[in-house]
């Protein structure tokens, strides 16, 4: 548990509420389960230090009092601080913008010409250097696949490339605000569950634009078994 989980209590809670047996504090604890708030939040509503609200969660989790609640990205950003979403739900990146545009400039006055002097003969070494210092070439594109793409293997994917989940999550929420929002509401995704998301991803813009950016953010290719079977 990284303290960033929020968890809700379930009906299991419900039935059993009148014949649990807990002191005080983890009553507190067990109450501000109330799934909007995260774990570290709930454990200082409850005053209970984060080291004993741990045990407490996993007890609570065991006896099936609470679940885990997933949230949508546009309730990650709000949470995050980022910009409110728009008014078609896409979500609006945070205040680092990417590809801010360029502001106008006035175009200067036109001055005379000054004469060039004739170009001299470039060296052989030159043109070799020339040559060296040219930018590289962009990767080949991915090839458009027939398949359609899972939305979990994805997620589980990005998440592996870092040792702790809560760095992992970050990551996920990374490399899909670099994925033009009209494209995941095409596909009806609104939201990025990080457990057990079941979309598929038919569009092929939409599965390269997601290879993208997961390659410009985690500098990563997407292997082949994010691919549902033909």
């Amino acid at each position: 548990m990284t303290g960033t989980e929020i968890y809700k209590r379930t009906p299991a809670y419900e039935r059993e509420a009148r014949e649990i047996r807990l002191h005080a504090p983890q009553w507190k604890l067990l109450l501000a389960f109330d799934g909007q708030r995260s774990l570290s939040e709930v454990a200082l509503n409850a005053e209970v230090s984060f080291t004993e609200a741990l045990p407490l969660t996993r007890k609570f989790l065991d006896q099936g009092w609470i679940e885990e609640q997933p949230i949508t990205l546009d309730q990650y950003l709000k949470r995050m601080g980022a910009r409110d979403v728009s008014a078609t739900g896409a979500a609006v990146p945070p205040p680092t913008v990417l590809h801010q545009p360029e502001k106008e400039t006035a175009p200067a006055p036109p001055s005379a010409p000054s004469p060039t002097p004739p170009p001299l003969p470039a060296s052989p070494a030159a043109e070799k250097k020339d040559e060296s210092s040219a930018a590289p070439e962009k990767a080949p594109a991915a090839k458009p696949s027939n398949r359609a793409m899972r939305l979990s293997a994805v997620v589980d994917f990005i998440t592996s490339l870092v040792g702790n989940i809560g760095i992992g999550q970050l990551l996920v929420y990374r490399v899909f605000l670099r994925v033009p929002p009209e494209l995941l509401l095409a596909e009806d995704i609104a939201s990025v569950h990080l457990v057990g998301d079941t979309s598929l991803i038919q569009s092929e813009k939409l599965q390269k634009a997601i290879a993208d950016a997961v390659n410009a953010v985690a500098k990563r290719q997407l292997p082949d078994s994010v691919f549902a079977p033909a």
